[in-house]
């Protein structure tokens, strides 16, 4: 659990041809925060968001994570007390690249 600043998130949208890499670099009031109950609340270039995740050793669930749709499992690439990256890893597909790393500091 904790609040962790957005440095960088990294993902693709589109399908096909139109499908490309989208890279948002944090701004100051952007974070994500794992409560100790399951919840994750979110501010993420002045969106809110509520979700829930759960951990299991070095990995964390959470709904929508990777792509839209579907339950994203994060690995914990990297964890230490002021830096963290969670990613669900690129599935290469006919219709493109889907994934999501998201980078972070404390």
């Amino acid at each position: 659990s904790g609040k962790w600043n957005i440095e960088k998130d990294s993902t693709y949208r589109g399908v096909g041809s139109t499908n490309h890499q989208v890279v948002y670099l944090g701004q100051p009031g952007d974070y994500f925060n794992f409560t100790s109950d399951g919840h994750l609340y979110t501010n993420e270039n002045s969106i809110l968001d509520t979700l829930n995740y759960t951990i299991s050793s070095d990995s964390i669930m959470i709904l929508n994570f990777g792509y839209e749709g579907g339950v994203g499992k994060g690995l914990i690439l990297f964890l230490s007390t002021h830096s963290l990256i969670i990613s669900s890893g690129y599935l290469n597909t006919p219709g493109g690249v889907f994934g999501r790393t998201v980078y972070f500091y404390s």
